[in-house]
């Protein structure tokens, strides 16, 4: 379903009730994807400094179509909505960048070895596709070679999803197992609480 409030801003609902897509007319950034798990990390972003001080906005993350915000439990999206809207409305109509510094926007995976160039392929060419057309995304952390674990982090809607371990487990895990033997599983890192989870 799609919403519109401002006349330059459509919004989209994702899979994760606490998060939304904002969808400006205009790219948001040229490739890539950037993402802000809280306002501590949106020091190199106007537009995430000002939607972090919406009060009840818990994440932002940038793909090149649209800002997905994530807000917490208990906020209300007909409250927030309309502040969200005009915020992301005046940064791309105005032309303000969004960025106080140029940021390499390629993704910043370290393939050491063979398994972990599959591993790769796969999650960009059959993962993350999927993941960002839901307002989401995952970064690849790195493989375990000794246990056979592919460690990832979730971002966007996908990070505190209700579908997210199926997500990992019915999805990511079990692609991955399949395709490459060496695969054992795979890890989520959470970056808020620094800790990891494992599914088995």
């Amino acid at each position: 379903m799609i919403r519109f409030l401002c006349r330059h801003v459509q919004i989209k609902v994702t899979p994760n009730p606490l998060c939304k897509k904002f969808i400006p007319e205009k790219s948001v950034m040229n490739e890539g994807t950037c993402d802000f798990p809280s306002a501590v990390y949106a020091n190199i972003s106007p537009l995430a400094q000002d939607l972090f001080n919406i009060k009840g906005i818990s994440r932002v993350f940038y793909s090149p179509e649209y800002v997905a915000v994530t807000k917490t439990e208990f906020s209300d999206w007909e409250q927030l909505t309309p502040f969200i809207s005009q915020i992301i409305d005046k940064y791309f109509n105005e032309n303000i960048p969004i960025f106080t510094e140029q940021r390499d926007d390629k993704s910043n995976y370290n393939i050491d070895d063979e398994v972990e160039s599959v591993i790769n392929e796969i999650l960009e060419g059959r993962i993350r596709p999927y993941l960002q057309e839901d307002g989401g995304d995952m970064k690849f952390i790195e493989f375990n070679k000794e246990t056979g674990i592919v460690m990832l982090e979730l971002q966007g809607s996908c990070a505190g999803c209700p579908s997210a371990f199926t997500t990992l487990k019915d999805g990511i895990e079990k692609m991955l197992m399949f395709y490459i033997p060496e695969v054992k599983g795979v890890l989520e890192r959470h970056i808020e609480d620094k800790k990891d989870k494992v599914l088995v």
